[in-house]
């Protein structure tokens, strides 16, 4: 008996990410979690530097900020807790930049809960821009608080996160900075799968670094869209070059 075609709201998640210039590891860490009242969430945490030291600190965060998730904490608290946690143990001498992105399905919204320097790309309700960022990386200030944000989980929203090896690309060769209302309009303009839009600026980064990233690099794209198919099927896929 063949199923007929359903209409499903699908959440496309996409990362792309690659290390500094002779350095071996990534100080950048991205997680997926599943919620445990449903849906997922996605973590981004940049290690101050680069290299071996960088991942260990990132890592250690990631492992907090997930357990936090997983024992069903709300992710403004999850944010604070994992500031407060790096704040209490280095003592504000390491900082950290931390981006939680949520899809909530109990209540149908996509909540993004950042501390960092970076803006964030969107598309939503047809119109695409820039969110410009100011609450700043954890672990600096006792009292930092996160910038939280609720978009409707809805056909046709898209957002796009970037830790600072895409913000700092090209400053060792004097470009001047990134135009991200022209990176918007030319990676969100046209209908794409999230992996080729975290590709796409990926790739810009690179370009503007003549192929020698300045920094670690890590591109997350969460987009919802419809998909008409027999049934509901999830699907995770993951490349992992080796060095």
């Amino acid at each position: 008996m063949k199923l007929l075609d359903q209409e499903f709201l699908t959440i496309d998640v996409a990362l792309a990410k690659t290390h500094k210039y002779a350095s071996r590891e990534s100080g950048d860490t991205v997680e997926l979690v599943e919620r445990p009242g449903g849906g997922f969430s996605v973590i981004m945490i940049d290690g101050q530097g680069s290299g071996k030291a960088a991942k260990t600190l990132s890592l250690l965060l990631s492992a907090k900020a997930v357990g936090l998730v997983k024992d069903g904490v709300r992710d403004g608290a999850v944010a604070r807790a994992t500031h407060d946690f790096l704040f209490a143990f280095r003592h504000g001498q390491v900082s950290a930049t931390l981006d939680l992105v949520s899809v909530d399905m109990q209540t149908r919204e996509v909540v993004v809960t950042r501390n960092a320097d970076s803006p964030m790309l969107l598309r939503k309700d047809g119109e695409i821009g820039v969110v410009p960022m100011d609450s700043g990386p954890i672990g600096r200030t006792k009292f930092t608080r996160p910038a939280v944000q609720h978009f409707p989980a809805e056909d046709g929203v898209t957002l796009v996160l970037f830790t600072d090896g895409v913000t700092h690309s090209g400053l060792r060769q004097q470009l001047p900075p990134i135009d991200y209302q022209q990176l918007a309009k030319h990676v969100l303009g046209q209908s794409r799968p999230a992996q080729e839009v975290a590709d796409m600026v990926l790739d810009h980064a690179r370009m503007r670094d003549n192929e020698r990233p300045g920094d670690d690099t890590a591109v997350v794209v969460v987009s919802v869209g419809k998909v008409t198919q027999p049934m509901a099927i999830r699907r995770l896929q993951a490349s992992f070059p080796v060095t």
